[in-house]
């Protein structure tokens, strides 16, 4: 088994993060999040990996063990709600914006060191569809293993013992949030891979089940509105009614922070 390293970075301590009701979401660049990934492959560290939206983020303000969970991985930012709230908090918004359905595919293109990568979650066929593009764009890598995310808890160990025959480097797990990263804080120590990342819909993308945002949308940072207008069912209430829960929450934080920061005055008899 690989050592556990939440951070194994040796500049760790010293790097900027957005620190809110025990979740802490690191403001590092792209390059900077490659290096990390490329460390704990290289000295076979394990390192868990989230990016972490809005919704993630609301999510764990509601559900205390979510946030516990959180505290395993190295979460960098995902999405204009969390460099909103960055900004009411720090001042500044996070120097990049960091989703996982674009950077690590960039990681996977630029890794020329050949990866090993097991496919976790999704509906029946798609990791086997994702599996298959991934190594037209990736021929450098190899899938090592694919199981969906339809199984039952008491199937959970023959799914980590299949994960372990594997033994990848690389563990995608795309089992929603907060499922992906509440199976991944729960169950890496006795998994054998480096690095461990949920990863929502990209294997969905990869797969070619699901279309992307035109590029011009996601520049504006407007995707969740082309996903919104595609799935309105299905993402009407995440992108209506808890963006507003959202915004008013993290103002309420803020609001109490500057509360407690707020000197006393003593009155002079």
């Amino acid at each position: 088994m690989p050592d556990r390293a939440i951070d194994p970075a040796p500049e760790a301590a010293s790097v900027d993060r957005l620190e809110l009701e025990g979740v802490s979401i690191s403001d590092l660049t792209r390059d900077e999040v490659f290096s990390r990934l490329r460390d704990a492959l290289d000295r076979r560290t394990q390192l868990c990996l989230g990016f972490c939206n809005a919704n993630m983020l609301l999510k764990a303000l509601g559900l205390p063990a979510y946030a516990a969970a959180l505290r395993s991985f190295l979460l960098v930012s995902d999405g204009l709600g969390i460099d909103l709230c960055s900004g009411l908090f720090r001042g500044r918004s996070f120097r990049q914006n960091l989703n996982g359905t674009d950077l690590i595919p960039a990681f996977l293109a630029t890794e020329t060191a050949p990866r090993t990568l097991y496919l976790l979650g999704a509906k029946p066929g798609i990791a086997e569809a994702a599996a298959r593009n991934l190594a037209l764009l990736h021929p450098q890598h190899r899938v090592v293993g694919v199981r969906d995310g339809y199984f039952a808890p008491a199937e959970t160990g023959a799914v980590i013992a299949a994960i372990n025959a594997a033994s990848p480097d690389i563990l995608l797990v795309a089992l929603g949030n907060p499922g992906q990263e509440m199976f991944i804080a729960e169950h890496a120590p006795r998994i054998d891979a480096r690095v461990l990342m949920g990863v929502g819909a990209l294997l969905d993308y990869t797969a070619g089940a699901s279309v992307r945002a035109p590029a011009a949308w996601r520049l504006l940072r407007l995707e969740w509105v082309f996903r919104l207008l595609r799935e309105p069912r299905r993402l009407g209430r995440r992108y209506t009614v808890d963006i507003v829960v959202f915004l008013v929450t993290i103002l309420r934080l803020r609001l109490a922070s500057l509360m407690r920061d707020r000197p006393v005055r003593v009155a002079r008899s």
